[in-house]
């Protein structure tokens, strides 16, 4: 006879094989029920989407979209917890799953493809409020565009968006006045970040190297300097941005009337214009061309209504002939940022704005003067700047091949 102690231990063994296929079989069956539950459940669920409309809350388009009192109530609680219920937008969209009884199971709050806002409720049956993680796709592409007609439309036609110009001329915006200078047959080339989620682009990032090719060519890498200011610059270390920007409009500035010496419109006297006059339509932004103080906000005579800055250096810029101030005095104002809007105040023909740059009281060309630049790279942030382009640069190189 086999030994008693051997028998005993097969005996435990076909034991435990039993308890587990038996709480295996349980186990699919509690998961089979729940599948065929929650089958049934969903099943008589209602999927209905919605946008606010404009002066709609989020409350009334509930109501809309035949969700009761109750239940919106319920569901705004748990949202107002992840989410400002006062800072929704027209148009901004959303998506509940409703069940028959009339109760949201599922939320969904979409201000962008990267900005949504769940609601889900509970095993417990209480609603849960969170922000989503959404990951992006990140892609790394060169590309060259031919200007036929402008820079928006040589970069719709190779199927990129608006976002992407304005990227690309805040790169040169220090030596490119982008409504005057482009010319049919300029080439661009850009090497860039886009940021994807599910095939569909999200966003621009990062523009790392760009060229623009016109009567004259123009290029630049952007850097981050040990110690030094992150930024582009061009291939030889020099940095692209400048003091001042090359107008203080983008892509609306028409020269009508240049520095120097004119007939007046008006008053058909003969005298020195000093400043630049660049037309725009009524409404459009006005940039402080600089970083500055602001030192003057008002009507001044034949200027109509003029905001004042004062920049480093003893440098001062005005702008003339707005239609509305955006700023007050001795607010900072940052290089890019809008002050005012174009109008056509004071002693004005039509919409422009008068752009003048002084400094120390003397009147300079706005176009040609010799402004200053930041602080060429050198030592070790030259020799890394120069490794670090010589690859970045090969992405824009390539495209002529």
């Amino acid at each position: 006879m086999p030994d008693r102690s051997v028998y005993i231990r097969r005996r435990i063994v076909l034991a435990v094989i039993f308890a587990l296929l038996v709480w295996g079989i349980i186990w699919t069956l509690n998961k089979s029920i729940s599948w065929v539950q929650n089958r049934i459940k969903y099943s008589r669920i209602r999927v209905v989407e919605g946008r606010l409309a404009p002066g709609q809350v989020l409350f009334d388009s509930l109501l809309d979209n035949k969700v009761s009192r109750e239940a919106a109530n319920e569901l705004l609680a748990s949202l107002g917890k992840v989410l400002n219920l006062n800072k929704l937008q027209v148009r901004d969209e959303y998506r509940f799953f409703l069940t028959e009884s009339g109760q949201i199971e599922k939320f969904i709050y979409g201000k962008s493809p990267i900005d949504q806002y769940f609601v889900v409720r509970g095993e417990s049956g209480k609603l849960r409020a969170f922000k989503p993680a959404i990951f992006l796709d990140k892609e790394l592409l060169a590309k060259e565009f031919t200007i036929k007609s402008s820079l928006f439309a040589a970069m719709l036609k190779e199927k990129e968006e608006d976002a992407l110009a304005f990227k690309f001329v805040d790169v040169f915006a220090w030596d490119i006045d982008f409504y005057t200078y482009p010319r049919v047959g300029d080439k661009i080339k850009i090497y860039f970040e886009k940021y994807l989620k599910d095939g569909k682009l999200v966003k621009y990032g990062q523009v790392l190297a760009a060229q623009y090719k016109g009567r004259e060519t123009f290029n630049a890498v952007y850097f981050t300097p040990k110690d030094n200011y992150a930024g582009f610059y061009a291939l030889d270390g020099k940095p692209a941005e400048k003091m001042f920007l090359k107008s203080p409009l983008k892509f609306t500035g028409r020269i009508t009337s240049y520095f120097g010496r004119r007939t007046d419109p008006i008053t058909s006297r003969h005298g020195t214009h000093r400043g630049v006059d660049f037309a725009a339509y009524y409404g459009a932004p006005v940039v402080s061309t600089s970083d500055g103080l602001v030192t003057f906000t008002g009507w001044q005579g034949a200027y109509g209504r003029m905001v004042s800055v004062r920049h480093a250096n003893g440098y001062e810029t005005r702008y003339g002939h707005n239609s509305r101030i955006l700023v007050r005095r001795g607010q900072k104002v940052s290089q890019g940022q809008i002050i005012a809007k174009v109008g056509s105040t004071g002693r004005s023909t039509g919409p422009h704005v008068h752009y003048e740059i002084r400094t120390r009281g003397t009147v300079m060309n706005p176009l040609s003067f010799n402004q200053p630049r930041r602080k060429p790279l050198k030592g070790n942030d030259l020799a890394n700047f120069k490794a670090y382009s010589k690859k970045i640069w090969k992405n824009i190189e390539e495209l002529s091949i």
